[in-house]
């Protein structure tokens, strides 16, 4: 059993919420997770406001079922609890307004991978 950590989400400088990243693709260097917005109206209308804004692409938006999936929003930044920023190629997010919204953050590292996320590490190469 790991302790779990919670990782603050930031879109331009300001915290929209939190995550876990509960799952990995740890070969991938991948980890994603629900996103816990705080003070967040409207999740779909703020991802979707920031990438026309910052021509970050879209890859599905449906404004019926208020559901998106970008690709890596530059402006989207996670950070540790010591307050580091985590390194990699960047999150995306995806999902709908009346469900939850998803982080994937890709190009993590295999050292990050053993340290920061270990028990995703372990879990899927083992205790070796």
């Amino acid at each position: 059993m790991h302790l779990k950590k919670t990782y603050r989400i930031e879109l331009n400088e300001v915290k929209i919420g939190t995550t876990d990243f509960e799952f990995a693709d740890t070969p991938m260097g991948v980890i994603h997770g629900k996103i816990n917005f705080e003070n967040v109206k409207s999740p779909y209308e703020l991802i979707k406001n920031h990438c026309e804004k910052y021509n970050v692409i879209i890859n599905i938006n449906d404004k019926k079922l208020k559901f998106i999936n970008t690709q890596v929003i530059p402006e989207l930044k996670v950070y540790l609890k010591n307050g580091t920023e985590l390194n990699g190629w960047g999150g995306a997010i995806s999902g709908m307004e009346k469900d939850d919204f998803e982080i994937q953050f890709g190009g993590i590292t295999s050292e990050i991978m053993q340290t920061e996320f270990k028990h995703h590490y372990e879990q899927y190469y083992g205790n070796e």
